[in-house]
């Protein structure tokens, strides 16, 4: 009997955490993000703001596209984020993304999503997309004819032209500059390699490092979900550069696979909790200080292999 009612009771609280589960994706499906464009025209390559706005209830967690998202057929240059609004029953989000477009269509249009986070029994988090509805814009020319024909001046005046170009002693000097090229290719090739990888790795780590730094300090003053986001793209994108792996488009379980990525497992981790729940904000900065610290000993690393290069 005790293993019946056990059994009854797992059963009734699978049952309920389906309905609440399922309870919100259709909330979540009858709410309606509003994007629009704020201007009615543009021309090619001119920046023009996208504004997208959702009214929801205060308790989901929603999340709006990134620089990662596909905007085609514009190309994505900037977004702004505006503080959440909230009262006893609703919060109102809105960000304005800065687009440009270099398509010659004469009507572009755009609906961008937003993502409803769902967590399930199991406590694994996914989401629901809802688009807003699609918005246009025209694009202006600005060469609306072109003639047929063009009509010519005539000019009969005497001009006095240059002598005819030396070839012979310009193929002659081409030769020699690259029969220089190729010897040093050949006696200094391999060093001058080294030094330049060297050179772009040194420069890329200094560029990570003020970037990271800075997102990082930002994060620590004023911690938020934002936030947390873009100091995590801006350590992934650097890794990708200094490991040539898409860090960018893995999970955190796909990068702890990898052959050096067991030790970043349980710091990616407690990030990904930090983003979709509550978190300790002096824990979120000491992960992403590992973080930190494992990119500079990798840097190292690769430096060494530079040089020891056969």
């Amino acid at each position: 009997m005790p293993r019946e009612f056990n059994h009854i009771i797992r059963l009734f609280l699978l049952v309920l955490g389906t309905a609440l589960l399922t309870a919100t994706q259709t909330l979540a499906q009858a709410l309606k993000p509003e994007g629009r464009f704020q201007a009615d025209s543009l021309k090619v390559g001119e920046p023009v703001a996208y504004v997208l706005t959702f009214r929801y209830p205060r308790d989901l967690e929603v999340v709006f596209p990134d620089e990662n998202h596909a905007y085609a057929p514009f190309e994505y240059l900037d977004r702004t984020f505006y503080p959440t609004r909230t009262d006893s029953i609703n919060s109102f989000d809105s960000v304005v993304y800065t687009l440009t477009t270099f398509e010659l269509d004469s009507i572009q249009s755009l609906a961008l999503p937003v993502y409803v986070i769902n967590t399930g029994e199991n406590g694994r988090a996914d989401s629901t997309v809802i688009y807003a509805e699609e918005d246009a814009i025209f694009l202006q020319r600005l060469i609306t004819q072109t003639p047929d024909s063009l009509a010519l001046k005539q000019n009969t005046e005497f001009r006095l032209v240059d002598l005819q170009f030396n070839y012979p002693y310009l193929l002659a000097g081409i030769a020699a500059l690259v029969l220089i090229v190729v010897l040093i290719y050949v006696l200094f090739g391999k060093k001058i390699r080294q030094r330049w990888q060297i050179y772009r790795l040194q420069k890329d780590n200094k560029k990570f490092q003020e970037q990271f730094n800075k997102a990082v300090a930002t994060l620590q003053g004023s911690p938020d979900r934002r936030r947390m986001e873009e100091t995590l793209i801006v350590w992934k994108k650097y890794m990708e550069k200094l490991d040539r792996t898409p860090y960018t488009k893995m999970t955190t379980k796909e990068i702890s696979r990898l052959p050096a990525g067991e030790p970043l497992q349980d710091d990616l981790r407690t990030i990904d909790r930090g983003l979709y729940s509550r978190s300790s904000n002096g824990e979120l900065i000491s992960r992403f200080d590992h973080l930190y610290q494992y990119t500079d000993d990798r840097f190292k690393q690769r430096i060494e292999e530079i040089k020891h290069a056969k």
